[in-house]
């Protein structure tokens, strides 16, 4: 006996995520990028993006493209504008770089070295990883008593302005390991390296 059904459709291997859905819900959008991970597909942004425009635009997309990073999802996105002055080049060339997007996606690209600025949490400890090009390689020890407060920072964009997390920025952000930007938003750069790359799986 045979049965007749409709032929399914090709799974996707690229899924798009506009910036309408990301700027809603932004935790919604890092945990959809984290899936696509199990599910093998990359990830792509439909709309060029233009750092400096917005505050809370910028700080979900560089937390994006490191849940991308530390997830292994390939992004294909493009860059419309260069970066503004006030995020240094060498502070993103860590993330998934974008394609095309002249000179500033030129370099990017040519800097991108994946797993070249992480993060691990040790018994009792967070062990931070920077080796990305145009400074010192950096292995900073962040020791007990800060370790709540960076998983806090780690966690979001929006850290308090004052206390041990505004404390804890201005630290990291001297080593360009976090960025401040405009409306209080702040980013930790370095994302979380909590696994290796699925077999065959070429490092985005």
């Amino acid at each position: 006996m045979r049965t007749l059904s409709a032929p399914h459709p090709a799974w996707p291997e690229t899924v798009d995520l506009d910036f309408g859905r990301i700027d809603a819900d932004p935790d919604d959008a890092l945990d959809f990028v984290a899936g696509l991970a199990g599910r093998a597909q990359g990830l792509r942004l439909p709309e060029p993006l233009a750092f400096g425009e917005s505050a809370h635009r910028d700080a979900t997309m560089v937390r994006l493209l490191a849940a991308a990073a530390a997830a292994f999802v390939p992004v294909d996105w493009t860059l419309r504008e260069p970066l503004p002055d006030t995020v240094p080049e060498r502070a993103l060339c860590h993330l998934p770089p974008p394609r095309g997007s002249g000179e500033p996606g030129r370099r990017w690209r040519a800097a991108h070295e994946p797993g070249s600025c992480t993060y691990r949490y040790g018994p009792g400890f967070v062990l931070i990883h920077d080796s990305r090009p145009g400074g010192p390689i950096n292995r900073v020890h962040v020791e007990a008593g800060w370790v709540e407060t960076f998983r806090t920072l780690a966690g979001t964009d929006r850290p308090p302005s004052g206390g041990a997390e505004a404390d804890l920025v201005d630290q990291l952000a001297a080593h360009q390991l976090a960025l401040r930007l405009d409306d209080g938003y702040a980013v930790v750069l370095p994302y979380h390296a909590d696994r290796r790359p699925p077999p065959g799986r070429v490092v985005p």
